[in-house]
């Protein structure tokens, strides 16, 4: 997903603008959903200002963000409303209404805005904006991700596979909800929530679906909508235990889909008048309304509708629950839940940490304890913390600091000099009255107000003036000791009373939002050059999980850090055990350069990674000898293969780093393996090459010919690095290397001819280049008596492929070699071993191939190679977004593979369509006006479809509704063809791979 984006102020003219605030930011490429974010009104108003421009991770994840009107209490169903409605005002010409803008697409709505008392570290930029540790899991990362990265793309995905009855979705911002999208069923319902099973003990404190148990529900298979009973705000588990004899439950996750009337009904009960197009409230602003405590409650057969939501339309909406198979779900709702629910995350690493730091070097702290510490933004004070500590902020000039057990402090710049000092316990509310309940440092309030000689007051402990404003030099240890005190040094108390002071609710209005983020890049930019320095002297490889694109975004705005990479990057580079890992780092040091130190650094690690898949295999070096008579010819012939999902996986460096997983279908066209090679031995000591297709010849008679295959302008690439790798070159040969071609030729027994077939053009998207890469070697695996196996093959070929600079994967090869429909996976490392899993071919059989399932050549090609380069280096970078896509295109691959095991056809067209959408997602290229033009002339008959291989042309495989629908698909086509080379062509499944035999 790539995204650039552009904040503008917010219009003011036409339709009659209510104090909501929103800024559009325009995406490249939205597709048809949109991300609405809520934030506290304080960030939204200075991302407003020219200084917040682009200064937040927002630019990459959100469409829209906003603030409630100031003083306004809308709840989350205003909330979500008085959002809708920004984004229509700000968007759309005068005389688009507001239904019509409702209809034309999909809306994710993610709620991160609140006064966060429980969690006041983050109260003034949001919960979703707090960052996430590296150490959550095996995923991508970046120094500078937050929770809404973790968000966004999931909950995009659910909004995509939910389907176009559902236009809007809300989510809530302090949430970390862990689940394969790819679970979420097409919905049917106009509202619907997304569930999972709990404990009752763990659901008592959220939102519960009850689901009336059926025989159908328990024995469906998969998951699917399942009718809502009654729905439940915070029940206790006794009445959770009592309902569960007749009723399933599940935990409400905080996401809630809408079809349009949904949404239409919810700006009803805000007050919207359609007539015109207003909220007819004295404000002008959406009404209070909570989704869960009185939509909620309302929703599902069993309950009862209150008289007024029933006059506005909800009796009319059906309602269902989506429960989750698999799914984690933790909260950050508070600061104690801060820690347990990332401490929990961490537990899956082996290291299992405790020390989560952001923007503060590891070093800076002194953390002994076994119980979880936060410190954000950190950096440059020296730190001694005890467990459950949440640290946010430092002061310049401090040298160090102590927090006992349970003790927080959030330090947030003010004005141009100066801090609001505030300390507090992990399990403060920030709520209650003095005297009456609430909490101040842990201690009740009266009397830390009556101990310091405050005057007491019958407040929220939320609106108290108890917090100092003050510059670094009269922050220390005693003062922090003072507030957690239950005997408080008097002179400091004294010292407190004359100094400014102001309440937790002022802090967010009153933040210095420029010092706070230039304070948190000058952390980030000193963590990440201890990082790699520490990688060079210790060979500590953490600083590899990196994001290298924005390590190199950063770097480029941070001078210091630029120039310390540029100029100890080589040594770095040299001091690294693994090619992959040099390559990533040179591709970081050409980010950082230009020109021909650029370019230098680009070749430079195309070379490491081809050097490192070359040296991983053990048979690398070959020795051939004639294994054929005189007269003998080798026949090798393959089918080519259809890549289902999963493509991109098996490329290198990703499948390396993170193994792969491709689903293909080896296949044959018209009747015949299209692919074929033939060779015979020759008496001239020649290498003869001929391409019957191609009309072309080339006869090859010294090493240096035979290494042309580096020559982008040789014919016969191919070939040549086969013959290369079969050990006709001498970098490749096993023992003593010939002087000449001649010689070694006469050492082998003869010359040789090889004449190659290709019934589908290059550039096709069937894998042809490196099935006839895998054809040639394994032609001459049998005319050379090498010895090679499936494996040895299919290794060989990715050596080929790397040989040729394409930086192609290992799919094509597996396509060919591995009979049938499989499952191909890798595990992670320089040896890509594959695990090939096969499946049964009943979807694909005479009443599917060629029938509701459609081949067809769109008479355009495209070769790969330079979509390769691009997608490749992001792969190098470890690029965040191409990661997280490249990680639901694997997942897309396993959700196909038990699709087609449980013989569900439309579960398989619609994960081959996803394919299709996530390689768009990976690579906007991929689709071209002229395949759109060709998918619009297919109409509503067509399901899905993918186009096959890297994309922008060559062959379609075409999903039809069923066999009638895909015979108009096909008359169609045949009456009106995009081009004069375009044609359907049929196809079965391949029984067999490779198929080598001898005359």
């Amino acid at each position: 997903m790539y995204l650039l984006y552009e904040y503008a102020s917010a219009a003011r003219g036409g339709r009659r603008a209510n104090s909501l605030a929103c800024r559009r930011i325009v995406r490249e490429d939205t597709g048809m959903i949109q991300t609405l974010v809520s934030l506290p009104p304080q960030l939204d108003a200075w991302l407003r200002s020219p200084r917040g421009q682009n200064r937040t991770p927002l630019r990459r994840l959100a469409d829209f963000v906003a603030s409630d009107p100031p003083g306004a209490k809308l709840g989350s169903g205003g909330g979500t409303v008085a959002l809708l409605h920004a984004t229509w005002r700000e968007t759309c010409p005068g005389s688009t209404t507001f239904s019509e803008w409702l209809g034309a697409g999909q809306r994710l709505v993610l709620h991160a805005g609140g006064e966060s008392r429980r969690l006041p570290a983050y109260a003034a930029i949001g919960k979703s904006l707090l960052p996430v540790p590296a150490a959550t899991g095996p995923g991508p990362s970046r120094f500078d991700q937050v929770l809404a990265d973790f968000q966004v793309p999931t909950y995009r995905q659910v909004l995509h596979e939910a389907g176009t009855q559902c236009v809007a979705m809300v989510a809530s911002g302090d949430v970390w909800l862990e689940f394969d999208p790819l679970q979420i069923p097409r919905i049917q319902a106009d509202i619907t929530g997304v569930g999972m099973r709990v404990a009752p003990e763990v659901a008592q404190h959220f939102g519960v679906f009850f689901v009336a148990r059926s025989p159908a529900a328990a024995n469906g298979g998969g998951t699917r909508e399942q009718p809502i009973a009654f729905f439940l705000q915070k029940p206790s588990p006794a009445e959770i235990y009592r309902h569960a004899a007749r009723y399933d439950f599940y935990v409400d996750t905080g996401l809630w889909l809408f079809s349009a009337p949904a949404v239409r009904f919810l700006f009803r009960r805000c007050g919207w008048r359609d007539s015109d197009q207003r909220f007819a409230t004295t404000t002008g602003n959406p009404s209070f309304l909570d989704l869960y405590t009185e939509i909620g409650a309302a929703l599902g057969a069993a309950a009862k509708i209150p008289p007024r939501l029933r006059r506005l339309g909800l009796a009319s909406l059906a309602t269902s629950v989506v429960p989750l198979d698999e799914a984690r779900f933790l909260h950050v709702g508070s600061t104690r839940q801060l820690l347990e629910s990332f401490e929990q995350l961490a537990a899956s690493n082996l290291s299992r940490p405790k020390l989560f730091s952001f923007a503060t070097p590891k070093e800076d702290v002194d953390h002994r304890s076994s119980l979880p510490v936060w410190i954000d933004r950190g950096s440059g004070i020296r730190w001694t913390l005890d467990g459950l500590n949440v640290v946010t902020g430092a002061l310049p000039g401090i040298a160090s600091l102590h927090l006992r057990q349970e003790q927080c402090l959030d330090i947030v710049p003010v004005g141009r000099h100066e801090f609001i000092i505030r300390p507090y316990l992990v399990d403060d509310r920030m709520r209650g009255q003095a005297g009456g309940g609430g909490t101040i440092c842990g201690q009740d309030a009266a009397s830390w107000l009556d101990r310091r000689g405050f005057p007491s007051a019958r407040a929220d402990v939320f609106a108290l003036p108890i917090y100092p404003v003050l510059r670094a030099p009269a922050v220390n240890q005693s003062l922090i000791d003072w507030f957690f005190a239950a005997a408080p040094d008097p002179e400091l108390s004294r010292q407190m009373a004359a100094a400014r002071r102001v309440s937790a609710a002022e802090i967010p209005r009153l933040t210095n939002f420029q010092r706070l983020f230039s304070h948190q890049a000058d952390g980030q930019t000193e963590t990440l050059r201890r990082e790699f320095a520490s990688c060079g002297a210790t060979g500590d490889a953490r600083v590899f999980r990196q994001d290298f694109a924005a390590v190199a975004e950063h770097a480029k705005s941070r001078p210091s850090l630029r120039d310390w990479l540029v100029r100890r990057g080589p040594a770095l580079v040299a001091s690294l055990p693994h090619p992959e890992q040099q390559s990533r780092m040179l591709v970081l040091l050409a980010e950082l350069n230009r020109g021909r130190a650029k370019q230098s650094y680009l070749r430079r690690a195309q070379t490491r990674l081809q050097r490192g898949v070359l040296t991983a295999d053990p048979l690398s070096k070959a020795h051939p000898r004639l294994a054929l008579k005189e007269d003998q010819i080798v026949w090798g012939r393959s089918p080519v293969r259809l890549d289902l999902a999963g493509g991109w996986t098996d490329t290198p460096p990703y499948c390396l780093e993170q193994g792969g997983a491709v689903l293909n279908a080896a296949v044959l066209l018209n009747g015949q393996p299209p692919i074929q090679v033939f060779v015979r031995p020759l008496r001239e000591l020649v290498i003869s090459l001929r391409s019957i297709d191609l009309g072309s010849t080339e006869v090859v008679r010294s090493f240096a010919g035979l290494a042309t295959y580096r020559d982008p302008r040789s014919g016969f690439s191919l070939p040549k690095a086969a013959l290369a790798m079969a050990g006709f070159l001498p970098e490749f040969a096993a023992g003593r290397p010939a002087p000449s071609l001649r010689r070694a030729l006469e050492r082998f027994g003869s010359g040789l001819e090889i004449s190659l077939l290709s019934a589908v053009p290059k550039g096709s998207g069937l894998g042809t280049s490196s099935i006839l890469a895998a054809t040639i070697l394994g032609a001459l695996n049998r005319a050379c008596n090498l010895g090679w196996d499936e494996i040895g093959l299919y290794q060989r070929v990715l050596g080929v492929e790397q040989l040729l600079t394409t930086g192609g994967g290992w799919q094509d090869q597996a396509g060919a070699l591995f009979r049938g429909i499989k499952l191909v996976e890798t595990a992670a490392g320089p040896r890509q071993t594959p695990s090939v899993r096969y499946l049964p071919d009943h979807l694909f059989g005479p009443a599917d191939a060629n029938q509701t399932l459609l081949l067809y050549y769109t008479g355009m090609t495209r070769l790969a190679k330079g979509i390769l380069k691009e997608i490749v280096q992001d792969m190098f970078l470890g690029r965040f977004e191409t990661l997280q896509t490249l990680a639901a295109i694997r997942a897309n691959a396993q959700t196909l593979f038990r699709a087609i095991q449980q013989n569900n056809g439309d579960a398989m067209r619609r994960c081959i369509g996803r394919s299709w959408e996530l390689n768009k997602q990976l690579d906007s290229g991929t689709s071209t006006p002229e395949i759109e033009s060709i998918l619009e002339k297919c109409g509503p008959d067509l399901v899905s479809a993918k186009l096959l291989g890297a994309g922008g042309g060559g062959y379609i495989l075409f999903c039809a509704r069923d066999s009638k629908a895909g015979q108009r698909i096909r008359d169609r086509l045949e009456k009106h063809p995009p081009n004069a080379r375009s044609r359907f062509i049929d196809f079965e499944i391949a029984n067999s791979g490779l198929e080598v035999t001898v005359s």
